[in-house]
């Protein structure tokens, strides 16, 4: 039987249900994406293509933050459908984000049955975390061993490190289940660094225990909502985009906040932590960069359940950004520009990578990006300012500047390949972003009969 893909012909009862049924299914997947990572831009054109598909027009869509809406307006009687949903819980599941788009890609390509529909949905929504529980805790500990190495750690601190990020994802996961809100969450996850810092220090004096902080800063930051807070401003969604960059402020700040507090603590009782400049990238020590960057990646990968098929690919492209930073750094560009120019490099070369691996862009350009998340300039601006230094005021705005800069080079990198050969989609476009969470197929017909993207 065919899929009716327009509402003429219809009943004006059967026509309003058959809308509230397209609208239901565009607004279930809408909140599945926007749930898992998706940016605003990206709900906002699965929305209209969904419905455009199944030949529902004089659609709007929005999304504020954290609310989806999207309204149909009759045009024979200028009557309105209006669905809205509320995604309060966010997290970051890329394999759940990558099936929920690859059905978008389907649903545009050849329009199914409704029901059908929401049955596909619903298996999306119930299936199994691709990767074992232990695993993606084990992925997030991995990261902070990872980042051990990466800023010139040894074996000792690189376990320390990792037992660290082990603990630290056991607690904020104890917290979260309780809705204990993410700034106490970040906060209780701060102060543990400094504490196992400590201990190696007593373990083994002779080690660089400072950095164990550092790593495990790196580790809860990793998760934090700068891309998406960048992505949603340049896009044109002022508002969501602020918002998220307060909910980034607010993690970081308590991230902060726990940090010192704890450093401060232990400086009382003789224990101050430094850092040794010598821990800088330089292509001396390339080889360990690079080694490093893949174990954290590939870390990342596991927690944020980033599907088996891409996994090279996110490892080779942060393998590629760390290249890319550590050239720019000996060309003295200095960290701002240097992670800029790694980004774009990035997002150059996850647009083709994607569409092999059959992910969205969004989920290698993030998983690459992790190894450059400044969390080394953030903690040397904590210690700056527990000095009496206003240099760490410097330090940490340094640190902003930097996750700015990876999140918009990104971006860029997309927005060039999207502007050069183009998504294959006729759908009005309101923003100007780059598509990041849908499938993206790069040819030059960028307008064709059937309604493709």
């Amino acid at each position: 039987m065919s899929v009716p893909t327009r509402t003429s012909g219809l009943s004006a009862t059967d026509a309003a249900e058959y809308t509230r049924g397209v609208l239901d299914i565009a607004m279930r997947l809408a909140e599945v994406m926007f749930g898992n990572g998706a940016g605003a831009e990206d709900v906002v054109s699965a929305l209209l293509a969904i419905t455009r598909a199944y030949g529902v027009r004089n659609v709007d869509a929005d999304v504020t933050y954290s609310v989806i809406e999207v309204t149909y307006e009759n045009p024979a009687t200028h009557e309105t459908i209006t669905r809205t949903r509320n995604v309060r819980y966010r997290t970051l599941d890329y394999h759940t984000l990558s099936r929920a788009s690859a059905l978008i890609g389907e649903l545009v390509e050849r329009p199914i049955e409704v029901a059908d529909a929401r049955r596909e949905i619903a298996r999306i929504v119930s299936a199994p975390g691709l990767y074992p529980k232990m695993l993606r805790r084990f992925g997030w500990s991995l990261v902070g061993a990872g980042a051990a190495f990466l800023i010139g750690g040894n074996w000792v601190v690189a376990v320390a490190a990792l037992l660290a990020t082990m603990l630290i994802d056991y607690l904020t996961t104890a917290l979260a289940n309780r809705r204990v809100p993410i700034f106490f969450q970040t906060l209780v996850g701060g102060a543990i660094g400094p504490l196992v810092a400590a201990l190696v220090h007593l373990i083994d004096p002779s080690s660089n225990s400072s950095l164990v902080v550092v790593a495990t800063i790196i580790m809860l930051l990793a998760g934090v909502t700068t891309f998406g807070a960048v992505h949603d401003a340049l896009s044109g969604f002022y508002v969501t985009g602020t918002a998220r960059f307060v909910e980034a402020t607010i993690i970081t700040g308590g991230l902060v906040a726990g940090v010192a507090a704890s450093s401060l603590t232990l400086a009382r009782f003789g224990l101050v932590l430094e850092i040794n400049p010598a821990s800088s990238p330089t292509l001396g020590t390339l080889p360990v960069q690079l080694a490093s960057s893949v174990l954290i990646v590939i870390g990342f990968a596991f927690a944020v359940q980033v599907p088996k098929r891409a996994l090279w690919a996110a490892c080779l492209l942060g393998a590629a950004a760390e290249l890319f930073y550590v050239l720019a750094i000996g060309a003295e560009t200095g960290s701002v520009f240097g992670s800029a120019l790694a980004a774009i490099g990035v997002g150059l070369l996850a647009a083709a990578v994607s569409r092999l691996v059959r992910v969205p862009p969004l989920v290698i350009v993030v998983t690459a990006l992790v190894p450059l998340v400044p969390g080394l300039l953030l903690f040397s601006g904590l210690l700056q300012l527990s000095e009496g230094s206003m240099d760490g005021l410097l330090s940490m705005l340094a640190a902003a500047a930097v996750a700015v800069a990876l999140a918009a080079g990104a971006i860029l990198g997309q927005y060039l390949v999207q502007a050069v050969w183009g998504p294959a989609r006729a759908l009005p476009r309101r923003f100007v972003g780059p598509l990041m969470a849908l499938p993206v197929k790069l040819n030059r017909t960028a307008r064709t009969r059937t309604k493709k993207f």
